[in-house]
């Protein structure tokens, strides 16, 4: 891919923390955005078939998912697919309690911070194992740190990271300092997400090791993962004596596994099965508000969307009432701008835009923008649910003269084009929670002027509100600062999902309740898990 394009935004080099500079491509490359998307999703279907039988029989779980990813490195990604398999394999620095709040996991206690904020320094506890008997040290929490902000790694992790962490040293067997270009206090929610996985599986694809309550066992390429009770973890031994990650790519078959017990938790609940399970007496449904986001973007310096007036026609034009009770069934919140009830900074309390689309006054933006038949081409995901989002809010800017043409493309080709700026509206869907948490980190970076990923949007206030949010090690101050940003761009509608959809599961009652709490930030915690 050339280092520049015709008509694109320019390619100079890029500002990022700490006074780097990165050209788009190497900023691209750095990331992983253009090569990390496929790998992601990369994946094949299973016949929809389980062995695992009900919970109280074998002491084993089945866990139907849509697919299994042929990448099963918790650095290389951050999709659900892949950690809702690996979360009990692997473990982190520091963890969600039972309220959300961050406590040392593997961490020997909170962080240790320079007064200027450019050094952590973090002991680890001792006598913890990985699953082959090696003991946890220093040099595997570099060993990660190196892979997530090495260029080459290609790990959607790097995100997080780059242009923030200078280097990670340990200091002894116990102890890792991180070296900073820049305070970043956002850091310790990225530690509380961030798998430390062995030195020598860092790198790895197929397979993993991590310190958990799990171990990875027998792997189907795309088709099956087997999970085995691991009896040396340091903590609370689970109930379960094994998991398996079962692929059913067909949701019709998902639903009747779980209704004849060959599966226990189901996930990815379409809306028309919601109802049909809910009338059975042996499975729970939960909708849960999580970050689970559909995220929008412009090309803001090209028209028609450079013009303010023509970008908020769209949002007063948006059917956000039909995108959430028709494709979603109503298990979804009307969104205002882009942080969601899950994310900090949401603000409940802004209505900007209805529920219905205000047709006249969309039409008088655009004639006020001096804009007559709007036409332009909103790029979406191949997922189908995304390609019923696209149709219904067509079917709503319809109704105010606006045309708008849907181009659906497979993950890999729309990562390309969005990442070039090859487009002019483009929507996909996103799981934050297992990169972010309940952090607005990645749903707002791109907003920033000096990001590679922007494409045209400059607001002076956004920008130092951006800085000041990820500088802090307050979580109450970050959450008030991004709850103002959440506004600036929301009336700037340049940032205008229709809805924040909620993360739909279902399980078998013989199994106790999953923990909506974590759910919340995505977590499953099938460790813990038993029978009812």
């Amino acid at each position: 891919m050339p280092d520049s394009m015709p008509d694109s935004p320019s390619d100079s080099n890029q500002h990022v923390p700490g006074g780097k500079v990165l050209s788009r491509r190497r900023f691209l490359v750095a990331t992983g955005v253009l090569t990390a998307g496929a790998a992601a999703v990369a994946a094949c279907g299973g016949d929809g078939t389980s062995d695992g039988g009900a919970v109280k029989k074998s002491g084993t779980l089945a866990f139907g998912v849509t697919s299994i990813s042929d990448y099963l490195n918790p650095l290389s990604t951050t999709s659900s697919r892949v950690h809702w398999i690996t979360e009990s394999v692997v473990e982190s620095l520091y963890t969600f309690d039972a309220s959300l709040e961050s406590v040392p996991l593997l961490a020997d206690g909170e962080p240790e911070i320079s007064d200027d904020g450019l050094t952590w320094t973090i002991k680890l506890k001792k006598g913890i194992t990985f699953h082959n008997g090696d003991a946890l040290t220093a040099a595997d929490v570099v060993a990660t740190f190196d892979f997530v902000t090495d260029p080459k790694s290609t790990s959607d992790w790097t995100t997080y990271f780059v242009g923030y962490v200078k280097k990670a040293t340990a200091t002894d067997d116990h102890t890792v300092t991180i070296k900073l270009t820049t305070p970043f206090g956002v850091l310790r929610s990225h530690l509380t997400n961030l798998p430390i996985v062995h030195r020598d599986f860092v790198a790895k694809t197929g397979t993993t090791m991590g310190t958990g309550p799990f171990s990875m066992g027998a792997i189907t390429q795309g088709q099956r993962v087997v999970l085995a009770r691991f009896d040396g973890y340091h903590g609370t031994k689970p109930a379960l004596t094994g998991i398996t990650f079962q692929a059913v790519p067909d949701p019709a078959t998902r639903m009747v596994n779980l209704r004849e017990d060959k599966i226990q938790i189901m996930t990815d609940v379409p809306p028309e099965s919601v109802k049909l399970l809910k009338k059975s007496a042996d499975v729970s449904v939960h909708e849960v508000a999580a970050p689970k986001d559909l995220v929008t973007y412009f090309v803001a310096n090209k028209k028609p969307f450079d013009d303010v007036k023509v970008r908020q026609a769209l949002a007063f034009a948006m059917d956000r009432k039909a995108v959430r009770d028709i494709v979603y069934g109503g298990a979804a919140d009307i969104a205002q701008g882009p942080i969601g009830p899950a994310t900090e900074g949401h603000d409940a309390a802004l209505k900007l835009y209805g529920e219905a689309p205000d047709i006249a006054k969309a039409k008088a933006l655009l004639a006020e923008a001096g804009v007559s038949g709007l036409e332009f081409t909103l790029m979406v995901t191949s997922d189908p649910v995304l390609k019923n989002v696209g149709q219904v809010l067509a079917q709503g800017w319809k109704q105010a003269g606006i045309n708008c043409t849907l181009e659906t493309l497979d993950i890999s080709p729309w990562v390309k084009k969005w990442a070039t700026g090859d487009y002019q509206m483009a929507m996909t869907g996103f799981d934050g929670g297992f990169g972010g948490g309940q952090t607005a980190f990645t749903l707002l970076g791109a907003l920033s002027s000096e990001n590679p990923l922007n494409f045209g949007y400059k607001n002076a206030k956004v920008d130092a509100l951006l800085a000041k949010a990820w500088a802090t090690t307050d979580d109450a101050e970050r959450a008030a600062v991004c709850k103002e940003i959440n506004g600036l761009v929301a009336a700037d509608a340049i940032a205008i999902p229709p809805v924040h959809p909620k993360l739909v599961m279902a399980q078998r009652t013989e199994i106790t309740a999953l923990d909506k709490t974590q759910m919340s930030v995505s977590r499953i915690d099938v460790a813990s898990v038993r029978a009812a």
